[in-house]
Order: C-alpha cells, then structure tokens, then sequence
C-alpha cells in the first residue's frame, strides 16, 4: 500500500464506477421527478433492486449523493444552470463537512468554475455569501436568495413569519428518529452493545435519535421488537391520542400502520384497534409487522376513507392521519418541494375535509376524534379545523399537553421542523359532546 494512501480508502475502480453512475442515473432521475412529479426515494430503490450487484457502500453513496443534489437544486440547477454531476457535487459539499472519496474523484471529472470544498458546519446564510462571492464575477450571475431553494408558491400558503426560518430547517438532514417499544432503557443498552449513538428525547421518552446513515436494520436485525423507526412528529400523534387500556380505536387512513402499532402499545396491547386504509400492499405490510412483533388486537380492513359509506360501529377514538402535501417532509423528502404546488395543498384541504366529514359519524358521544397531517400549510391545518367545526357544532376542541414542552394547548398545536430535528406535524384534538 502506498504510504499516502488512507487504510480505508476505496479502490479506484469503485469511485470511478461512483461517478459513472451519477452520470448515467440523475439526468433520467431528474426528469422523472420534476417533469413527472415521481418521488426519489422510491425511484432509488427500484433501481437498486434492478441493479443487485450494488453492494452496501454503493448503495450509501447514491442515497446521499441524489437527496443532497436535490436539496440544492434550487441553487445549483435552477439559479446556476450547472449540470447533473456539476451541481451533485456541488450539493455534496454544501452538505458535507468533509467530502467522500467518492466525490472528490467526481470533481475530477467536473467543471465547477471554483474549488468545490466541504460548507457542511456553514450555516445556510453563510453558504449562500460564501456562493455569492465565488460567482459574482461570473456573466449575468444573479445573486442566490434563500427563496430559490423552494417553489414560489410556498410562500402563498405559509405565515410569513417562519418562511425563511422553514426553508433553513429543510436544508438540514434530521437525525432517524424510534420509539422504544420496550424499556427505553433497556433499548439504549441494546445500541450501546452495537456502538450505536442515540440520543432521548427529554419529555418523550421512548423517542430516541440515531444519527444518519445508520442501518439499524443491519444491526440489531430486522425482527427486534424493542423498537419502530418512527419521526419524533409522527410519535406525537399517538401521545396527543393518549388511548387508554381497554379502548376501541379506530386508524382510518393507516398506510403501514406505525400509529396503529404506536396505539396498541400504549393501551399495553389491552385494547383493539381497527386499522383501514386505501392501500391493500400498505395493510399487507402492517400485517407483516404485527406478526414480527407479535401484536394480535389490530384488525386490518380496506376502506375508502372519503367515499365509503362509514361504518356503523362506533369507537373511544378515530384518528384521521390524512393524506397531505407532506410539505412538512422536505428535510427528509428533499426532492418533494419540486413536486409540490398551491393547487396540491388545496386539493388535499378538501379531500382532508370529506375523510373528516366521514370518520365523525364512527366517534362516541364523549368520544375523541384526532386529526393528524404532516405539513404545515394553512389551508391543511387551520383553515381545515376552523371548516369542520363550523360544519359540525356536535364537536369541540379538546385542549392536550404539548408532547414535546408540556405546555397546554388549545386542542391543536404545530411542530416545526426546528423543534426536534424533524418533520413537521399539525395536529388537533376534538370531542363529540355526550349529547349529541
């Protein structure tokens, strides 16, 4: 070995065939999720289910290499003009505090205009002066703003008080965020065996944060039962449902079901919870999982939650986890800005409304009804609140404590990104009145 070679580097071949990829992959990736408004992640995976021969750190590369391309591609695609593998590298070093092996052959083969060089412990300001200042030379250069790294329609449906403060916290990768199934403590034991940093919540004990990039999975193997990856945001949502043993719940739009599992743990699995959605593959999925963990009182059912008819039975509690733009997302969903419009957000305001409209009619009298969307648009949050209980005076808001400050609410709250190093989460409590 050479004696100015790392220990660990990687052979040439493998970052060659590194930035090879990069080229042959972003410029179909791209259009596929700009034109056609497809997501990243699942166009990722398809692709290296296609391409099997990709080991573990190609695998690692490309996941990293793509959402930080997209993070930026308001600067370096659409301000800068830079192509594919340009503005890949450019985005690496914007989020990196030291570049990959990897990414340093890239910038070989790329024609930058400057020396692409780590900006990852820079703040976002300071990225953007840092930027600014290399190209203000450059013809017809106009200078970066922070507004360019999102649509313009993001700040037609935002208080303007937290635009700039949102587009800083969706530059930002967030930790990955479980929930202790178990003993937190007793979790926190099983990843210090594996060298595994993680970090609990102060107020939300079973949250516990791992920091990126870490396959728990590979791990702690893909049948441990002490813990779920799940947002610290999405947590909050069973906390603020705060089910009691023995209650019969409802999770009418449940995808996977990591809030109906969240629901039957916390009722220490004495209680039932029906769990429906649109998706068959999605409760095919949930099935899966409660047989790994062993849960037995959740009950899978398909059910249109905006044009079926709503059952006849009632339940203590309905959770309404809707669909959503998912603009609360975009730190971990980078490459969702650039599918998002107004026009979305409206839509989904209204199909929010319907499923609202349809799961009221299953909650008892004295029931608890939750509402659940993982954005932060006016039209999703308040706007939806203040239209249903105009429409329906059997339901009032139902004050909760905050899960993460233990402050009081007024029956609805909204986490921000900057408040744990997540998604962003709007969520509202209501009760059916006895006597109605």
């Amino acid at each position: 070995m050479d004696k100015n070679t790392k220990p660990n580097a990687l052979p040439e071949k493998v970052v060659r065939r590194h930035a090879e990829m990069i080229a042959e992959l972003l410029p179909a990736l791209t259009r596929l999720v700009i034109e056609e408004g497809r997501p990243a992640d699942t166009l990722l995976n398809r692709h290296l289910r296609d391409h099997r021969e990709l080991g573990s750190r190609d695998r690692r590369f490309l996941s990293q290499a793509i959402f930080s391309y997209f993070r930026w591609y308001g600067w370096t695609v659409n301000k800068l003009g830079l192509g594919p593998s340009e503005a890949c590298l450019l985005g690496s070093a914007l989020d990196s505090d030291e570049l990959s092996q990897s990414i340093q052959f890239l910038a070989t083969r790329c024609k930058l205009g400057f020396r692409a060089e780590p900006m990852g412990y820079m703040s976002v300001a300071e990225k953007r002066n840092t930027l600014n200042e290399r190209l203000k030379n450059t013809p017809d250069f106009q200078p970066l703003e922070l507004a360019d790294l999102v649509l313009p329609d993001f700040a037609a449906v935002l208080n303007p008080d937290v635009i700039d403060q949102c587009i800083v916290e969706f530059q930002q990768r967030p930790p990955t965020w479980t929930r202790a199934r178990t003993d937190p403590a007793e979790f926190m034991k099983t990843l210090a065996k594996h060298k595994i940093s993680g970090a609990e919540h102060s107020r939300a004990a079973a949250a516990v944060a791992i920091e990126g990039g870490v396959s728990l999975t590979h791990a702690l193997g893909s049948n441990n039962a002490q813990y779920v990856v799940q947002d610290i945001s999405s947590q909050c949502v069973g906390l603020v449902c705060n089910p009691q043993k023995g209650e019969d719940w409802w999770d009418c739009c449940a995808g996977a079901g990591g809030k109906s599992i969240q629901l039957i743990d916390l009722m220490q699995q004495e209680g039932k919870v029906l769990a429906s959605d649109i998706r068959i593959p999605a409760l095919k999925e949930l099935k899966k999982r409660t047989r790994r963990y062993g849960i037995k009182n959740i009950r899978s059912q398909p059910f249109n939650a905006i044009n079926d008819e709503p059952f006849r039975k009632t339940f203590d509690g309905v959770l309404v986890d809707a669909p959503c733009s998912g603009w609360g997302t975009w730190s971990r969903n980078p490459d969702a800005r650039w599918r998002a419009s107004r026009r979305d957000v409206i839509q989904c305001a209204g199909r929010q409304l319907k499923i609202l409209d349809n799961a009221k009619w299953c909650v008892k009298p004295g029931g608890v009804l939750v509402y659940a969307v993982c954005t932060l648009t006016r039209p999703e949050t308040e706007e939806v609140v203040m239209n249903f209980l105009d429409q329906h005076a059997d339901f009032k808001l139902d004050p909760f404590v905050h899960p993460l400050t233990g402050e009081m609410t007024d029956g609805k709250m909204q986490i921000w990104p900057w408040d744990a190093s997540n998604d962003a989460m709007f969520i509202a409590r209501f009760i059916r009145k006895e006597d109605s």
